[in-house]
């Protein structure tokens, strides 16, 4: 048995008996035993939560994390890798509208766990190509658009501004990039996936909010051109 297999078999032998625990507590009665386990499958839970969401966990509370926690293991995801936890942690959280006051931290918990997800992924990077709207392109496994109803890029709160966001692994750097885009080209990002002819995408936007095409090819081509070049879009 390897060493993963061995650290996920001890993860839920602790995460059955902390059940088995939580179920057969009897109302008014302490348990040494319970108290144990719980604090030992918090402190595991939270070194994870604490180490992907780190812009989450500056804002929100030391009280209201806990208590987030504590529900969270109650509930212990089924993922054997313990990377996924924070990722079933974020859903949790808005399944459950813990923090539906303060809606941001929504969006800055899922800031924090795209870059650990696009790091974590396996790549194939594709070989050098030119751009040309004659092609056909999709977008890459490196990269994901997101609209944001916070600026959460630079971290203001306090008011909504819609914005969009171009996220992506650059495999130059080995570092994951956050990008704001305008409404046009994360529109195109978002459909190239359905029509992978780019030219007709882009022509078929232009004519729903009334632009001219041929100018915005020629403004668009240079964007394009470094998406290319960066990756987050490749030729089928």
């Amino acid at each position: 048995m390897d060493k993963n297999s061995i650290e996920n078999s001890f993860e839920k032998k602790i995460q059955k008996r902390f059940l088995d625990l939580v179920e057969n507590q009897k109302e008014k009665k302490a348990s040494n035993a319970f108290g144990i386990y719980q604090k030992l499958v918090f402190y595991r839970y939270e070194e994870i939560i604490k180490n992907t969401f780190l812009e989450y966990c500056k804002i929100v509370s030391e009280e209201k994390l806990n208590e987030t926690i504590y529900e969270f293991i109650k509930n212990p995801p089924q993922t054997p890798f313990v990377w996924k936890i924070a990722k079933d942690y974020m859903k949790f959280v808005k399944k459950n509208k813990y923090f539906n006051k303060k809606k941001f931290l929504y969006e800055v918990l899922y800031f924090d766990w795209v870059e650990l997800e696009l790091i974590m992924k396996e790549y194939k990077i594709p070989q050098e190509d030119s751009f040309s709207w004659d092609n056909k392109y999709i977008l890459n496994d490196n990269s994901k658009v997101k609209k944001f109803k916070y600026n959460i890029i630079l971290g203001e709160y306090t008011e909504k501004r819609e914005n969009f966001v171009l996220i992506y692994y650059d495999f130059n750097e080995n570092e994951v990039f956050y990008r704001e885009i305008n409404e046009l080209i994360f529109l195109i990002l978002k459909s190239i996936n359905d029509n992978k002819n780019i030219s007709k995408t882009l022509k078929s936007l232009c004519k729903k909010y009334e632009l001219n095409h041929k100018e915005a090819k020629e403004f668009l081509t240079s964007t394009f051109t470094e998406l290319l070049n960066l990756k987050v879009i490749v030729k089928v």
